[in-house]
């Protein structure tokens, strides 16, 4: 399929490795990368570019397109070759946020409905029309809580202008996690994070694989925006 520039909104864990996901530059249209070492997701080795960086969120990178590898959960997957990814800028222009707001999608409902999870069954018949999404969370918070031992990291918030929807979603983005990991459990409000007024956040959605009997909507990316 050829060359594609690709801005970057998700590179979050996925089993033991990751999955980079983020808007085609040239199309328009989400894209979730596969490569060809682990199936349905990129080695860690492979998100990165030729001096050894992890590609970020916000970065704007080249990538070999090589064919569409389409499932009924994720619609948006193209396989990449194993030509080394290229930086080419960072999205951090005011023009940029404007561009981002205009893919957020301002309905309360993400994919296919208000709560965490969508039965497989579901999917297997028909296939969903989209597993990214990006969202403007409203009253942001990051819930740490202890399990039986586990620790569990959650994003709490609302969206939709419409209707006003509050989710409880599982976090995997890994340079959140850390700044998570570093806090007792408790309640955080996103704001806790920063000295002064908090950035414009987006939240990047992502539908994870079956997992006994469901697809869970994940936070895949906290995207904060210098403007």
């Amino acid at each position: 399929m050829g060359l594609d520039r690709i801005l970057c909104l998700a590179n979050s864990y996925k089993h033991d490795h990751r999955c980079v996901a983020g808007i085609s530059l040239v199309t328009k249209q989400w894209v979730r990368l596969v490569g060809r070492q682990v199936p349905g997701c990129l080695t860690r080795e492979e998100t990165c570019y030729p001096d050894g960086k992890e590609v970020a969120l916000l970065d704007v990178f080249e990538a070999e397109i090589e064919e569409k590898c389409s499932s009924n959960c994720h619609p948006e997957d193209v396989r990449v070759s194993d030509k080394p990814w290229q930086a080419i800028r960072r999205f951090d222009e005011p023009r940029d946020v404007q561009f981002l707001a205009a893919f957020v999608n301002k309905s309360p409902s993400i994919m296919q409905g208000c709560t965490d999870r969508i039965y497989a069954r579901k999917i297997e018949g028909t296939p969903i029309g989209k597993s990214l999404e990006l969202v403007h969370p409203d009253d942001l918070w990051w819930w740490i809580r202890d399990e039986t031992g586990k620790r569990k990291n959650r994003a709490i918030f609302r969206t939709g202008h419409v209707g006003r929807v509050r989710y409880d979603l599982a976090v995997t983005d890994p340079v959140w996690l850390d700044q998570l990991n570093l806090l007792p459990a408790g309640f955080y409000p996103h704001a806790f994070f920063f000295k002064a007024k908090p950035p414009k956040t987006f939240l990047t959605m992502s539908l994870s694989e079956p997992f006994e009997g469901f697809h869970y909507k994940l936070v895949a990316g906290v995207v904060t925006t210098p403007a």
